[in-house]
């Protein structure tokens, strides 16, 4: 999807949400999480380059570990300024910085940005998206046990680091089985029915047994593709890749649409104090997340790119609409993330084409 369609399919959705305010929220925190995150995690996962992935994975590893720890505590510090207690936070902190880098990668594939560059984002969003809900669900669980001190929630991290890592070999095993039994087989319908339920299978396997969904379906992408790339027996059709190319778009059409029916824009005016805390945390944040690129040797170009590419979006009003309804502070801070997603939307909108075009114009024949 080019980036003014994003924004009409937004605009839709806000009409809709206008005239039945509330109607889609609820839907919009489950499908989100439950219906449309797979296929397009495993979509984004399949199409990333595995090479140019290890050349970078000290960058990308950077952004999306550290990156996202400090995305949280620095909202969580911003929000501790106007007194909100270090748990709910923190919380915040957690929701706010997952990224919703999908406007972003239209934008590149469209205009041809050098292939690293590519890559750092398109991953950075993958896996930052990952740590974010590992780290929002240990939080979740601090909170519930009424210790949100910051010894439990790192007792409660090590659990979600250990469930991150077991969700990753979980979806590489997955890989390994679905390669093996696509080996020889060039049915397109068999073909694109195993990734499919493979994807959903992954997510929904490593969910019950306590272990990150979303790195077992991203791990399983990843894996599936380098297998298909490196077995000379396993051939994916290319009729697959067309069809999650317009699953991809369908699901994410669909996505930005409930986004925009769940974004009540009365109730950023509920909590102003909180709201602006929570988007002041966020730019900052982004500008210090970019900044962390500059000991690698890239363009001082890309780092626009990266700070531009923050938005926030369905994730984030999904992971603060599925919120208990006994978390402290809940209402708030469904209303940050929901002045946090308007806010960093209208900001991508103005900026976000000038600066791609003009890393793209910039860059160099061998990308």
């Amino acid at each position: 999807m080019k980036l003014w369609q994003i924004l009409v399919v937004v605009g839709l959705g806000v009409l809709y949400g206008l005239v039945a305010p509330g109607r889609l929220a609820y839907a919009l925190g489950h499908a989100t999480l439950y219906v449309f995150l797979p296929p397009l995690l495993f979509e984004a996962a399949w199409n990333l380059n595995f090479r140019a992935m290890q050349r970078q994975w000290i960058a990308i590893a950077t952004l999306a570990g550290p990156g996202v720890l400090l995305t949280a505590a620095i909202v969580a510090g911003a929000l501790s300024i106007v007194r909100v207690p270090f748990g709910p936070a923190l919380l915040a902190g957690a929701i706010l910085s997952a990224t919703d880098p999908i406007a972003v990668v239209a934008v590149f594939r469209r205009l041809k940005v050098p292939r690293t560059l590519a890559t750092i984002v398109e991953c950075e969003s993958l896996f930052n998206d990952a740590v974010a809900v590992a780290l929002y669900r240990g939080v979740l669980v601090a909170i519930g046990l009424g210790a949100a001190s910051a010894g439990t929630i790192a007792i409660v991290t090590l659990d979600t680091v250990a469930g991150a890592a077991g969700g990753v070999a979980l979806g590489v095993a997955i890989a390994f089985v679905t390669a093996r039994v696509l080996r020889g087989r060039r049915r397109v319908r068999f073909q694109i029915a195993a990734t499919v339920l493979c994807a959903y299978g992954a997510y929904f396997a490593a969910d019950r047994l306590a272990l990150s969904g979303i790195f077992a379906t991203i791990a399983y992408g990843i894996a599936l593709r380098y297998y298909e790339r490196s077995w000379i027996t396993l051939s994916i059709a290319e009729d697959v890749n067309r069809f999650w190319d317009v699953a991809a778009s369908l699901a994410n059409g669909l996505v930005f649409f409930m986004v925009g029916a769940g974004l009540q824009i009365a109730r950023v005016a509920y909590e102003p104090v909180f709201a602006v805390a929570c988007i002041g945390g966020v730019a900052v944040a982004r500008f210090v997340v970019a900044g962390m690129l500059l000991p690698f040797p890239y363009p001082r170009d890309w780092l626009d790119v990266v700070r531009v590419a923050g938005m926030r979006g369905a994730l984030s009003l999904a992971l603060a609409l599925a919120l208990p309804a006994s978390t402290p502070y809940r209402e708030a801070i469904i209303d940050g993330t929901f002045a946090v997603a308007l806010a960093t939307l209208a900001a991508s909108s103005l900026t976000l084409v000038p600066v791609v075009r003009r890393v793209a114009l910039r860059q160099t024949p061998s990308g």
